[in-house]
């Protein structure tokens, strides 16, 4: 039995049956699933404070459900059926950077996890998962796996399969007791063979492998990608079409790169890598920093520049449109003093959002002058 503080609506008014904003607990289930609710109330259930209550926040726990399910599906899909993980032998100390990563942070989150459970930190506890299983595993591990898995390198893909599964054993041990039906039916994929159900299972075991260094420079390679992810979505260069790239960089920053040459080549969609300390800025180039190199993306052949000098002016004349009708709101009085909170609060939020854009849809017009 888990005591919760005061459960309150948006509006801070207390859940109450005779005030008509407590919802039922069955219709949520139909609607989000048992598991989602139940991991939802608890990410949203702050230790000490009251609950605000919001069915629409239960959709984070929907998402992250239907996270894991596909997560299971797809390393389930690329598993032969007559794979084993307990016949595969594998030395850390021998494994490739992203390897060597998951496991780390998996040790870390297994160690996080148990401290927040110790001391009845639930909700902390399901962020720590949360984080874990959606940003760690899914977006960055299950990508490069789904590289391995499709290599013709046999030994690379088996290891991706070893740790895939791994880590997924224990992220759903983990979360059995917030999620205990998913859990359960995922489990009779992945268990060991003739293994008991997951509720009778041991409870997953620190790995006792952690390592800075390893997370310093996953961390470093995921900047660099995600640097270069940022400037194609914000030039709308589209997916299908790969680009080159240039970084100016030091030597040790440049044989790190060459390291992991591959995997920034099929994550970042880049073809061509140049890379020096005395390298130029090509022409009509989208310009990020990620660690302190500098990263250039050639635009033309990628884009139609004047078709998206096109579509940003126009954009830049709507924000500033929309940005003149909030400042006329927010600067007359009459509306200040009669317009809910909650409102006014709304407003401020926009201004900033399309203020954010108009910065950064300036800064990209100048890089297609």
């Amino acid at each position: 039995v888990y005591f919760t503080s005061l459960l309150r609506d948006e509006t801070g008014k207390k859940l109450s049956k005779s005030l008509g904003n407590s919802p039922d607990p069955f219709d949520l289930f139909e609607e989000y699933g048992t598991d989602a609710v139940r991991f939802g109330v608890m990410l949203m259930s702050p230790q000490g404070l009251d609950v605000l209550f919001s069915s629409d926040r239960l959709e984070i726990g929907r998402n992250f459900m239907n996270k894991l399910w596909n997560a299971c599906r797809f390393v389930d899909m690329n598993i032969p059926d007559d794979w084993e993980s307990q016949k595969i032998n594998v030395d850390i100390k021998k494994l490739d950077l992203a390897e060597q990563w998951i496991l780390s942070r998996l040790s870390k989150t297994i160690d996080e996890y148990n401290f927040q459970l110790d001391r009845f930190h639930f909700n902390e506890a399901a962020k720590v998962l949360y984080d874990f299983t959606w940003n760690d595993f899914c977006d960055w591990y299950v990508e490069i796996a789904k590289i391995k898995f499709y290599s013709t390198n046999f030994k690379s893909a088996e290891i991706a399969r070893f740790i895939s599964v791994k880590c997924l054993r224990t992220i759903l041990g983990l979360l059995h007791p917030f999620s205990p039906f998913i859990t359960e039916e995922l489990w009779q994929y992945f268990k060991v063979k003739d293994s008991g159900d997951l509720i009778v299972s041991k409870w997953p075991e620190p790995e006792l492998f952690y390592d800075e260094i390893i997370e310093s420079d996953m961390s470093n390679l995921k900047e660099v990608i995600t640097a270069v992810r940022s400037i194609r979505s914000r030039m709308n260069v589209p997916n299908s079409k790969s680009s080159d790239l240039f970084v100016r960089c030091n030597k040790n920053q440049e044989l790190f790169l060459t390291t992991h040459l591959d995997l920034i080549k099929t994550l970042a969609k880049t073809d061509n890598i140049s890379m020096s300390s005395t390298l130029k800025k090509p022409v009509q180039s989208a310009t990020a920093v990620a660690n302190g190199m500098e990263l250039y993306i050639p635009l033309d052949g990628l884009v139609d520049l004047e078709q998206e000098r096109l579509r940003m002016q126009k954009r830049v004349f709507e924000i500033k449109k929309l940005l003149g009708a909030i400042d006329g709101k927010l600067s007359n009085q009459n509306f200040l003093e009669r317009a809910p909170e909650k409102v006014i609060s709304k407003e401020k939020i926009n201004h900033q959002k399309l203020s954010d854009e108009h910065i950064k849809l300036m800064a990209n017009l100048e890089i297609l002058k």
